[in-house]
């Protein structure tokens, strides 16, 4: 990035110009600036400080697994914030989801890390300890930080998201999971909070959406922004998911399909609870919300092993209609997927058309928190 890319600290943009600069990686967008083009008294006041960042992160979603794509699919809270909010109508990502991740957090391609698909098996691949990251450049202008969910990036507790600036974090550190017994594909432990595994009940959806919650109250009324990255594990296979969320679904034939649709919903209706509470304690004002997948849908799954073959096969998985190709592959159906920025008064509800890229979000937030940048 050029120092002549920046933003001189004295420019106002209005919020119709703040995406499309800012999904740029535009490193000198100033806060402050933005606001005094609002113009509106609640936004000179919300705005104030540095903004909480909720990012909301799905596993495998393809282009046509979101309601406001196909209204096959009920998906009312991302529905509500791709309506309310900035649609990335071209963003693109990884094939595979490590790689996705690994450019997420760290702003580079994820070849430099030799990442360059899922980690997998027991692997000792991980993104390198030394690796700046954009928690660690968030906690550094004052943040808390956590992750609640799938890390991948590193599948011992020691390459965990502790290690890499998250303050608190909660989920799983490999690839895929049982969404109830919490165990890798080959019965490895995963699930953990904070580096040291642990036996819980509960769908991972569930359970994920429940700290994530807890999270967000604990910093209610504190005087710090957060950055709070919530990675689910649905819709990707061993889809799991209770007559509660299916049912709604019985036109579709296909069983796999069906269960597809309903872990969608299901993570959507996580999403909604996490913004209800975000709401109830009054930050929603004061927060940028963000959501993407971090690949295309997968077509199948046809495991000869894994789970000791208590799951699958699914012979349809995702939708990447009407893009080509799937998860895995460089065809727009692999890489490019729904994506969202939705700031309470403060965003515009628009389209961007302009290409935009996962490796994009690290520099954009970091201008926008006023965190540092490493070079």
């Amino acid at each position: 990035m050029k120092k002549s890319d920046s933003l001189n600290i004295n420019q106002t943009v209005d919020r119709r110009q703040f995406l499309r600069l800012s999904a740029l990686g535009l490193a000198g967008l100033n806060l402050s600036a933005f606001c005094t083009s609002c113009g509106e008294r609640k936004h000179q006041t919300s705005t104030a400080r540095q903004p909480n960042i909720l990012l909301f992160v799905a596993d495998d979603a393809g282009w046509n697994d979101v309601g406001y794509h196909n209204p096959q699919i009920d998906t009312p809270n991302i529905d509500r914030l791709a309506l309310q909010g900035v649609q990335l109508d071209h963003f693109y990502v990884c094939p595979t989801c490590s790689p996705t991740r690994a450019s997420l957090l760290t702003g580079r391609p994820a070849s430099r890390f030799g990442i360059l698909g899922p980690i997998a098996g027991r692997s000792r691949l991980a993104l390198p300890l030394n690796s700046p990251t954009l928690a660690q450049s968030l906690h550094a202008s004052g943040y808390a930080t956590a992750i609640t969910g799938k890390w991948h990036l590193g599948l011992r507790p020691e390459v965990g998201p502790n290690h890499y600036g998250f303050e608190h974090c909660y989920g799983y550190l490999h690839g895929q999971i049982d969404q109830y017994t919490h165990e890798y594909k080959n019965g490895d432990r995963s699930w953990h909070r904070n580096g040291e595994f642990i036996e819980e009940t509960g769908h991972a959806t569930d359970l994920i959406a429940d700290e994530a919650i807890r999270f967000i109250r604990q910093n209610s009324g504190k005087n710090t922004p957060f950055f709070l990255y919530v990675p689910f594990s649905v819709p990707h296979y061993p889809l799991q998911e209770p007559e509660e969320w299916t049912q709604r679904y019985r036109t579709i034939e296909n069983e796999s399909r069906r269960l597809f649709a309903a872990s969608m919903t299901h993570a959507d209706a996580a999403i909604g609870r996490i913004l209800q509470a975000l709401s109830a304690e009054q930050m929603e004002e004061e927060t940028l919300v963000i959501f993407f997948s971090d690949n295309g849908g997968q077509k199948d799954w046809n495991p000869t092993t894994e789970y000791n073959m208590r799951h699958g096969p699914n012979d349809r998985l995702g939708d990447n209609t009407p893009l080509c190709g799937w998860k895995g592959q460089l065809y727009e159906g692999g890489i490019r997927v729904p994506a969202v920025f939705y700031w309470h008064g403060i965003l515009a509800p628009r389209v961007l058309t302009e290409v935009t890229h996962v490796i994009d979000i690290f520099p954009t937030l970091a201008a926008l928190a006023n965190a540092p940048i490493p070079n």
